[in-house]
């Protein structure tokens, strides 16, 4: 036998039998390594497209270093990342559409049905995807986070306590909200909420419960004034640059939203069990949980009318056409998750649901183009 015809066959042989190399997904989650993206949702996501892929396609998360997230919109653009999160109000100028999401963030409590409404209501929204299109990347799903309520460092029981109170708030909602009860919004980013509190450049901030251990802030708040009234809802998680996208075949990219709810709905469930844990450590330390009187109840129900009342000539000042209607729309959207995630138990069984009620009725040839 020709010893060089046994090298050929033995070297095809070879390459028959091993599979395929998967293509790599590079990811930046951009919050660090501690946080739930880096440490639970990103790695359930490359979990599960390898899964639903029968191994074409895996990944791995940059959680830090590579883009911060207000680089986001410009590096998947670019493709320094295949995938990472968009914070909406970062590039309002870019998302005026999406953006009607966060004009609406006082409507709700439940930030399952919030953010699940907030996914369809963008995925399902021509106008929206056009932006994200412009953008350079693909909208695949968001999270939202817990009540907003006042944590402070002197206690806030009356209307009458909000006067001159400084306030850190994060958007422009808030920030108008502090200021109708009297208060002074501040803007500060999250990462100084303790050295602000601990020095008195504020008095109190605007966040959610889960924060108290988030930011470590159980030495300087010292109450917590239950309001119940928003929540930070404009955030795209998942985003997929259009270079990843082009690559991808219409299954694989079904694959790809499908993984990316697992990642969205551990963030969801990450801030409810966070802020049952910080409630807990809190009042364990003596931080008091406080129900404010009918008269600072009543006064943030009167924002919340006349804000939603003003919300659509807002939108309609910043270019969105519609805009009563597509208040409407969004309203609808959330009413039907309040529905609908009313027996869902576990965040699978969220991420689950959101792909049957969204996701699965997409076209993949075309949603993203």
């Amino acid at each position: 036998m020709n010893l060089k015809h046994v090298f050929t066959a033995a070297t095809i042989s070879a390459a028959i039998a091993l599979p395929a190399a998967a293509d790599e997904i590079r990811a930046t989650s951009s919050f660090g390594p501690s946080h739930v993206l880096a440490t639970a949702g990103y790695p359930a996501l490359f979990k599960k497209l390898e899964e639903f892929t029968a191994g074409r396609w895996t990944g791995y998360d940059t959680p830090s270093g590579l883009l911060a997230p207000n680089e986001m919109n410009t590096g998947l653009r670019d493709g320094i990342s295949d995938l990472g999160p968009i914070i909406l109000p970062y590039f309002a100028a870019d998302y005026p559409e999406s953006g009607i999401v966060g004009e609406l963030s006082i409507l709700g409590t439940d930030n399952r049905a919030i953010s699940s409404a907030v996914t369809e209501y963008i995925a399902t929204c021509a106008e929206c995807q056009a932006e994200f299109a412009r953008a350079g990347h693909v909208f695949l799903g968001s999270d939202a986070t817990t009540n907003y309520e006042f944590l402070s460092s002197k206690p806030i029981r009356t209307l009458d306590d909000m006067k001159g109170v400084r306030i850190r708030t994060a958007g422009s909602v808030f920030t108008r909200f502090v200021e109708s009860l009297g208060a002074e919004p501040v803007q500060m980013p999250s990462s100084e909420l303790f050295e602000g509190l601990s020095s008195g450049v504020i008095n109190a901030t605007y966040s959610s419960v889960a924060d108290l251990k988030n930011a470590q802030l159980y030495d300087v708040v010292k109450y917590v004034t239950m309001i119940d009234q928003g929540v930070f809802n404009a955030a795209a998680m998942t985003n997929a640059s259009s270079m990843l996208w082009g690559r991808m075949s219409a299954e694989d990219r079904a694959a790809l939203a499908h993984a990316s709810q697992y990642a969205q709905t551990i963030g969801v469930q990450s801030w409810i069990d966070t802020t049952d844990e910080a409630r807990k450590t809190g009042e364990e330390k003596g931080v008091e949980f406080i129900t404010p009187d009918e008269g600072l109840k009543a006064k943030a129900a009167e924002f919340r009318e006349a804000h939603l009342a003003g919300a659509a000539a807002t939108l309609e000042s910043r270019g969105v056409k519609d805009a009563a209607a597509k208040i409407e729309r969004y309203k609808a959207l959330l009413a039907k998750w309040e529905g609908l995630v009313q027996n869902v138990h576990t965040s699978d069984e969220l991420a689950e649901l959101r792909f049957a009620e969204i996701w699965s009725k997409v076209d993949f040839n075309t949603y993203g183009q």
